[in-house]
């Protein structure tokens, strides 16, 4: 596998044509078969560009007369309000049916896989849920996630949820330009005593996994740690998993005060982390960790990363989407190019935050 082959298409979008235009006319053949919104074609967007598309001594004078009849929008919006309620409540209770062809029509195969095939062949929808790289007990992946240190615990029944997905040749583990990418949601439901619906979120962003440059002979955890007011008001940082002081772990002192403030770190072996917590990493993780809430385990060659609230950048839990719309696509040849374009830069992003975190890969 020549190494930056993807990256190299993301980049410079050198995707066959061919397969996109018969994609395109696949798009168009679902948006024929698909329930039509009840809203049409009208956009908040579409106005916003109608508007700057004017010359501007006209857009001046429709946006000061819009700041004129703000009063009486205003008042007709208030009037609509319950209008729109019913027609969300009708476009709720029946999105979804349409026609027995739409509801018999492979989404997946027809247009998810094809979306991503046609940027890469080696592209797959798809996460390889494997617990052995995190843990080297046999047990459920969740709970994999939760004694590596990448989720905080979960309560009993928790429900997950696959988001969305893909994967970059993950089959080959010498490719350091290999990938796996998932939204992931874990949560549980509850219900009060006065019958009120709860939903308690434990984790919903990113889960990515890379092969690297090098390897490793036990596991590394590195884990975020959470801001608390203590007495007086008085901030301090504190673990957010189980304490470390009660398990039989290695807690690694790397002698920089604010790494660890921000970050609780355990390794099987000390040389083991030491190797990968070089100053440049350390000034890496500082940085990233004033945006994202995130942990990493490294087990051999494999480092997974999940990024909680979302995710890194554009690749974030709802960025590579798979599931069949509601509704037909109003213009479908655009619909397919925003959804190339999303895909694409969510997988660059994917490659940035490895580069930050395996910069040896690239050398």
């Amino acid at each position: 596998m020549e190494p930056g082959r993807l990256r190299e298409k993301l980049e410079y979008k050198t995707f066959d044509q061919n397969r996109k235009e018969a994609l395109k006319k696949e798009y168009e053949y679902f948006a024929s078969i698909a329930p039509k919104s009840i809203f049409g074609n009208f956009s908040i967007v579409k106005v916003i560009g109608k508007i700057a598309e004017m010359p501007s001594g006209k857009r001046t004078a429709v946006i000061i007369g819009l700041i004129l009849l703000f009063p009486v929008l205003l008042m007709l919006l208030s009037m609509a309000i319950p209008i729109l309620l019913i027609l969300l409540f009708v476009s709720a209770v029946t999105k979804g049916r349409g026609s027995q062809e739409y509801r018999d029509y492979d989404y997946w195969n027809r247009i998810a896989v094809p979306t991503v095939k046609l940027i890469d062949d080696d592209l797959e929808m798809n996460f390889d849920f494997n617990p052995n790289d995190l843990v080297d007990t046999e047990m459920s992946y969740d709970d994999a996630l939760v004694e590596g240190y990448m989720v905080v615990p979960v309560k009993k029944n928790s429900t997950t949820r696959m988001l969305s997905c893909c994967s970059y040749d993950w089959a080959d583990p010498s490719n350091t330009d290999s990938f796996q990418f998932m939204g992931y949601k874990m949560y549980h439901e509850w219900e009060d005593s006065d019958g009120d619906h709860h939903e308690d979120v434990t984790f919903s962003g990113g889960i990515y996994k890379f092969h690297l440059s090098f390897s490793i002979k036990g596991t590394v955890n590195i884990m975020s740690t959470k801001t608390t007011k203590g007495l007086m008001g008085k901030e301090k940082e504190r673990s957010a998993f189980k304490p470390i002081k009660d398990k039989k772990v290695n807690v690694i002192d790397t002698e920089n005060h604010l790494f660890a403030e921000s970050f609780d770190t355990v390794a099987t072996f000390d040389d083991d982390a030491y190797r990968f917590l070089t100053p440049a990493i350390i000034e890496s993780l500082l940085a990233l960790r004033q945006d994202l809430f995130f942990c990493i385990c490294i087990k051999g060659n494999v480092m997974t990363v999940t990024v909680d609230g979302g995710g890194y950048k554009d690749s974030t839990s709802l960025s590579i989407s798979h599931s069949k719309p509601y509704y037909a696509p109003t213009d479908p040849a655009l619909e397919l190019d925003q959804k190339v374009d999303s895909i694409s830069k969510s997988l660059l992003s994917v490659y940035e935050l490895k580069d930050i975190l395996d910069p040896g890969a690239r050398m």
